[in-house]
């Protein structure tokens, strides 16, 4: 049916339909299959149904020919009409419940076509990335509907009953196409489908979307047989093409399939040269479809050479300065499936466009784009959906560098010929988005819904969401940026995730925003004498649940503070260690333990709802390098002590000393409990009740400033760190 079905499916013969044709034949299929062999498959299938009329007995594996015979010329009515016949026979290789599966999706018949690929997968026992990407993307075809219509698009006048396809930007407003309409050289038909060959057609734009054909490529371009697929370097003085190697001196007994990339340059009088081979093309395989990189240093195309992963694969070559060409590489499995990977196209940005049946697609060919990223790699695949994508062939994308309009080509319903060129106008930018799911839960795994989840980049508020009744909230995030994802709702505490976008090989991030649940406490501060609130009152909260977890917050004018407290999964209660500390008056310390009962508030002091802190101007005391004693200048603060104990003989006080991070952590923790224990001895010595005071010694863990292990400092420095210091930890207030 399609002369450019030659050139879409260039490969498909070598790989998805090499069945053995000894499987089922017999000499009544004989001549069928030798046409089937020559890829003459409109003599094929005439052949093959007039066998079926004298050999029933080998129905089964004429309904499989037929089909695939249908299949290649790209006719999936009659295919799936010959498949369904055939795949009921309990015989069948597993491919053909695969074939036939393709069939019913090209045909719009989705939900049938994954029910046979449920069959395929269960009788095929294989590893195919096609398998995995069918089930993993089943809601496809919904999801492109969802997505809308992404542009306008235009059937072009160029178009006529014959095929036109591959269009791409040429100088002064022109195009460059393929088609094998009546004015094309190509007078010959193919062996493959009986039609004619395609030409290369340059045509003149008439108006915003019309252009008419105003020139061939000269005949040492364009010949009796296949050219197509044009891909021009920045001056337009160097051109790739795709032609067949077809040779009129050959035997007609050769087949025509094989394709081959040619260059040809620009002579100073203005005409073409002689194109020439590239160095890697060969009779064993096909390479076609070339397509030049913006800054003219790479050149993609497709092939089934050696080392392709499916039917046909997308290949990249570095092109030298003299227009030589280096050592092909395949682009690797993010591109390249089991099926067919053919017509890249690559834009200004360096983004790879191509057209695949492997991919999860509406059906047929699919245009897709795999989005390039600084670092060189290709981080994304994703399908480009409605008006781009039908479920027939969708091919042969390009755009312009303003990205403001394109090409596409299909033999989707609706067109004037086998293959129609479509110009689009984008009604969306084409460029990557990482698609970020997060699920908001609380701590124990349970989903909360209806949480507020906002988005920043750069510390600034982009978009909000709300989480819908299964906790989801997508976000559709640029590449190469840092964003801050934070969620939150009354009862609970903020979740927040930090991501990157930088150097991604998926388009999909997926995290948990984890909103635990919290109890609220509240601490108020006063003057003991006068009652007054204190408001900057620092206020340090250690251990949470035995945690070396530090919270430094600040009493507001009011004298309180607010503290969350996260609760962990099974949590039933928490341990905290609040030490409050303001310039002059004596630091004050308070264990607060407490079961935890949701949506309730706690208060520091549940009775009074006040913590009195006194007035007095106390300074730490200071020790020697390596010693415990009291020295001289340490008396006049411990007397002082000595009278506030006195004054108020219902206070506790603890002794809590320090070191500096020279010797061990060992070293040091039995060291502060001797400047502990000496400290608190003289209070004890002065007449002190010993029950009232309490000796802790914390070593290195709590140093005043940077000197901690390593850290060249001073003497001076170093003596910061070797000090006592009091804090009181219950008073008559307490009681």
């Amino acid at each position: 049916m399609y002369i450019s079905m030659k050139f879409k499916h260039l490969f498909i013969l070598f790989v998805s339909f090499t069945i053995a044709t000894g499987y089922g034949q017999s000499k009544k299929t004989e001549i069928a299959d030798r046409f089937f062999d020559l890829y003459k498959f409109q003599e094929a299938i005439k052949a093959y149904k007039k066998a079926l009329k004298r050999d029933r007995k080998n129905a089964i594996y004429i309904y499989k020919k037929l089909g695939d015979s249908y299949s290649i010329i790209s006719q999936p009515e009659e295919a799936e009409k010959w498949y369904a016949k055939a795949v009921f026979d309990t015989d069948n290789e597993p491919i053909y419940y695969y074939r036939y599966a393709m069939a019913l999706r090209q045909n719009k018949k989705y939900d049938e076509s994954v029910e046979w690929m449920k069959i395929y997968k269960q009788k095929s026992g294989m590893s195919d990335s096609r398998l995995e990407e069918f089930f993993k993307e089943l809601d496809i075809v919904e999801k492109v509907k969802r997505e809308g219509n992404k542009a306008q698009i235009y059937g072009l006048s160029i178009n006529s009953p014959f095929s036109e396809y591959g269009a791409v930007y040429y100088k002064n407003d022109q195009i460059a196409y393929t088609t094998n309409n009546i004015k094309a050289n190509g007078k010959r038909k193919s062996s493959y489908d009986n039609l004619p060959f395609t030409d290369m057609i340059i045509a003149q734009r008439k108006d915003e979307n019309n252009f008419e054909e105003v020139s061939n490529f000269p005949s040492v371009i364009n010949t009796n047989y296949h050219e197509s697929s044009p891909t021009f370097n920045s001056d337009y003085t160097v051109m790739f093409f795709t032609r067949n190697n077809m040779n009129p001196q050959k035997s007609n007994n050769l087949r025509d399939y094989n394709l081959k990339i040619y260059r040809s340059k620009k002579q100073p009088d203005g005409t073409w040269s002689m194109p020439e081979e590239v160095h890697f093309d060969s009779d064993a395989y096909n390479c076609a479809h070339p397509c030049l990189s913006k800054d003219d240093k790479t050149l993609f195309f497709a092939s089934d050479m050696p080392g392709t992963k499916g039917k046909s694969d997308i290949f990249k070559v570095e092109v030298k300065k003299d227009w030589t060409l280096g050592k092909p590489e395949n682009l690797g499995k993010d591109i390249n499936t089991e099926g067919t990977e053919t017509f890249p196209f690559v834009d200004q940005h360096g983004n790879l466009f191509f057209s695949s049946d492997g991919h999860a697609g509406l059906g047929g060919l699919d245009i897709f784009v795999a989005f390039y990223t600084a670092s060189g790699n290709f981080f994304m695949l994703k399908n480009m959906g409605l008006p781009y994508n039908s479920s027939k062939d969708d091919f042969a994308f390009s755009i312009n560098d303003a990205h403001d309009e394109g090409f596409i080509s299909s033999n989707r319903l609706g067109g004037m010929g086998y293959d129609d060129i479509y110009l689009f106008r984008p009604s969306e930018m084409i460029r990557p988005f990482i698609y970020f799911v997060g699920h908001t839960k609380d701590n124990n795994g349970f989903v909360i819904p209806n949480a507020l989840v906002d988005l920043y980049n750069n510390g600034k508020l982009i978009r909000k969401k709300v989480s819908m009744f299964d906790g989801r909230a997508t976000f559709l995030l640029d590449p190469e940026k840092e964003y801050e994802i934070r969620a939150h709702k009354k009862g609970y505490q903020d979740a927040v995730v930090k991501i990157n976008t930088f150097n991604l090989k998926k388009s999909r991030i997926e995290r948990d925003l984890i909103l635990n649940q919290f109890q609220k406490i509240k601490a108020c501060m006063a003057d003991y004498d006068t009652k007054e609130a204190l408001d900057s009152v620092e206020v340090k909260i250690y251990g949470h649940n035995n945690k070396e977890e530090q919270y430094i917050l600040y009493t507001k004018p009011n004298g309180c503070i607010d503290f969350k407290v996260p609760i962990e999964l099974q949590q039933k209660e928490v341990f905290y260690e609040f030490e409050f500390r303001k310039k002059g008056y004596l630091p004050k310390r308070y264990n607060y333990k407490k079961k935890l009962d949701k949506d309730t508030m706690n208060w520091i002091k549940p009775h009074k709802q006040r913590v009195f802190m006194h007035k007095l101007k106390l300074n730490p005391i200071y020790f020697n390098l390596d010693k415990w004693d009291i020295r001289p200048d340490a008396v006049t603060e411990l007397d002082k002590i000595v009278d506030l104990l006195n004054k108020f003989p219902k206070i506790k006080l603890s002794m809590e000393s320090h070191t500096d991070s020279r010797q061990t952590k060992a070293y040091n923790k039995r060291l502060s409990q001797r400047r502990a224990q000496s400290t608190m001895q003289y209070l004890i010595d002065h007449g002190i009740d010993p029950k009232r005071l309490k000796a802790r010694g914390f070593g290195e863990s709590r140093l005043v400033n940077h000197c901690s292990d390593g850290v060249k400092c001073t003497e001076e420095e170093h003596q910061m760190n070797r000090r006592t210091e009091f804090m009181i930890i219950s008073d008559e207030d307490d009681e």
